[in-house]
């Protein structure tokens, strides 16, 4: 008897099951719907729309945009003051990523050391992440004065001590960082160095509390020294979060603004030096009102980071299988 009401009810259980799947399927897409809506608003629709302007000759008072096709890329891959400002951003970031991930390491190597005060020590060096760049710029800007800034003061008291120890060293000259374009880039990527070194800190640092202490203790046991067990170690179990790192430092890096902006008033600096890829699209979309043009040269940024983000994947991916 019990078996024959179990085979009765079986296929009232497996509707019953198909319905509830149903039902949590539905229920699932409602919670997304708030955020599915948001993406497709605010970032799905606008990147068609920016690659669908890129392809027609929009300028903001005319009351026609003639499609044009790929003029506007073709425009911008001839355009010189295009491809300096690309080796302008290049510059940036050769400096920046490899300079500020090393800084961002060493100063969590440095806080997971520390037994008093680590809070304080973390903090400290997370504080100019929250700062605005705009804040920061102003700030760099007095720092980097000629004649009264601090980092030429600084330089100019460690050299003359240095002369006085017995060193033949020249007499201090103070550097122009901001108006000689060989400093321009220079200035903005220690800037950027210092802005943005607590961001990557943070998550080093939960990296190295995540290895087991177990490791470092077999090899000081087996006569490993603080050298050897970062390279054996540390280094080793860090490469998630450094390939997380770098890639999120070279998406930032090449979109480098408000740092020039700022710092030359909305210009580019000396001779363009200060001049990148963001910066030149802000200036061709809304100073010389080209949208079409500067929404093309938005997509060829977008293009070369793609590019070098898979390089960097297929890099990190090759390491890791060696």
């Amino acid at each position: 008897m019990s078996i024959a009401i179990e085979k009765t009810q079986a296929p009232a259980r497996a509707v019953a099951r198909k319905l509830l799947r149903r039902d949590d399927g539905w229920a699932g897409l409602l919670f997304a719907l708030p955020h599915l809506i948001l993406f497709i608003v605010f970032l799905l629709g606008p990147t068609l729309y920016g690659f669908f302007i890129s392809l027609h000759q929009w300028h903001v008072l005319a009351k026609e945009h003639p499609f044009v096709g790929l003029s506007n890329y073709k425009a911008a891959l001839g355009d010189d003051i295009f491809w300096l400002a690309l080796r302008n951003t290049a510059y940036f970031v050769i400096l920046v990523v490899p300079l500020g991930n090393l800084v961002s390491l060493l100063l969590a190597l440095g806080v997971a050391g520390v037994k008093r005060f680590g809070t304080f020590y973390k903090v400290a060096f997370y504080v100019p992440v929250v700062i605005s760049i705009a804040v920061v710029s102003v700030l760099w800007q007095w720092l980097y004065n000629t004649e009264i800034g601090l980092l030429n003061l600084y330089l100019k008291t460690a050299i003359n001590g240095l002369r006085h120890m017995g060193m033949a060293l020249p007499p201090f000259q103070p550097l122009p960082w901001l108006s000689d374009p060989h400093w321009a880039m220079p200035s903005i990527a220690l800037m950027s160095i210092w802005w943005g070194a607590g961001g990557n800190m943070i998550l080093y640092l939960a990296g190295i509390n995540n290895i087991a202490p177990d490791y470092y203790e077999a090899a000081t046991i087996d006569g490993a020294n603080t050298w050897q067990r970062f390279w054996a170690i540390t280094w080793p179990l860090l490469k998630p979060t450094t390939l997380f790192c770098l890639v999120f430092s070279v998406l930032g890096a090449f979109q480098i603004f408000g740092q020039s902006y700022v710092l030359y008033g909305g210009g580019s600096g000396p001779g363009r030096a200060g001049l990148t890829l963001v910066l030149y699209m802000y200036q061709q979309g809304f100073s010389q009102y080209e949208i079409g043009y500067g929404a093309a040269i938005a997509y060829l940024l977008f293009a070369i980071v793609l590019i070098f983000t898979g390089i960097q994947f297929k890099l990190m991916q090759g390491r890791e299988e060696k």
